[in-house]
C-alpha cells in the first residue's frame, strides 16, 4: 500500500512539475519529427515554439525537459540523456559599417574586405551555411542594390557599351569596350595571327577612324 501511494506521489510530482515548466496550456499542434520521439513521451507544443515532453536518461529515469523556439532547429532533434537538443541555425552577422559599398548583402554576410572595386564576404545560404563569394562592383548598374543571392553576391550588371565603328571591325574580332573606355579585341596580323590588344579611347581624341595596324588597334 505504501509503495503504490509512493509511486502515485512521485507521478502526481512529476505531472505538476510538468505544468509549472510550461506556464501555459498546450496547444493543439502536432510536435515536430525527431528521434526524441524513441525515448520521450508526451510530447506537447507550448506558446507555438517550444517543445516539452518527459524524456529517458540512461539510467531508465523519466524527467520533464523543454527545447525552447524550436522551429529554429536545424535537422534532427534528439534526446540527449533526458534533454531535448537539437542544432540551432546560424544567426546573420549584424552589418560591418565602414567596409565595402552599401547594400543589403550586409545583414547575411560577414568577412567582407574591397580592394580595388572588388567584393568579397561570406554569404549566408538557404541551407545555412556560410560561403565565400567575390563581386566586381564596376560591373554593377549605378544605384543598385548589392544582395546575397543564396551566398552569393549579386547586383543587377551593366547594359553593355557598344565598341565604336571603325574599320578595324573588318579584321578583329572578340571586340568589347570596357567601363573605363578601354576597347579591347583580337586583331589579325599580316601573317594570318591573332594579337590580342586594347586602345584606350580616352586618348583618341576627335579621331576620324579606328582600324587595325598589323594585330594592333590604332585610332587616327
Amino acid at each position: 500500500m505504501r509503495s503504490f501511494l509512493a509511486t502515485g506521489l512521485r507521478l502526481a510530482g512529476l505531472i505538476l512539475a510538468f505544468g509549472l515548466m510550461a506556464g501555459t496550456v498546450a496547444e493543439a499542434r502536432s510536435v515536430p519529427p525527431g528521434s526524441y520521439l524513441r525515448s520521450c513521451r508526451d510530447a506537447q507544443v507550448r506558446d507555438g515554439v517550444n517543445l516539452a515532453a518527459f524524456c529517458a536518461t540512461r539510467n531508465g529515469q523519466w524527467v520533464v525537459t523543454r527545447l525552447n523556439d524550436f522551429p529554429s532547429c536545424r535537422g534532427d532533434i534528439s534526446n540527449q540523456n533526458g534533454q531535448l537538443w537539437c542544432e540551432r541555425r546560424p544567426v546573420p552577422p549584424p552589418p560591418q559599417p565602414g567596409f565595402g559599398p552599401p547594400g543589403s548583402y550586409r545583414q547575411t554576410c560577414t568577412r567582407v574586405e574591397f580592394r580595388n572595386g572588388v567584393l568579397s564576404a561570406f554569404c549566408l545560404t538557404r541551407a545555412g551555411n556560410y560561403q565565400p563569394s567575390v563581386l566586381n562592383t564596376l560591373t554593377c548598374q549605378p544605384g543598385t542594390d548589392i544582395s546575397n543571392q543564396n551566398g552569393q553576391l549579386w547586383c543587377r550588371p551593366r547594359q553593355q557599351v557598344q565598341p565604336p565603328p571603325g574599320s578595324y571591325m573588318r579584321t578583329c574580332r572578340n571586340i568589347s569596350l570596357g567601363l573605363g573606355g578601354v576597347l579591347r579585341a583580337q586583331c589579325q596580323r599580316v601573317n594570318g595571327s591573332w594579337n590580342p590588344t586594347a586602345l584606350n579611347m580616352n586618348n583618341c581624341g576627335n579621331y576620324r577612324d579606328i582600324s587595325n595596324q598589323n594585330g594592333n588597334l590604332a585610332c587616327f
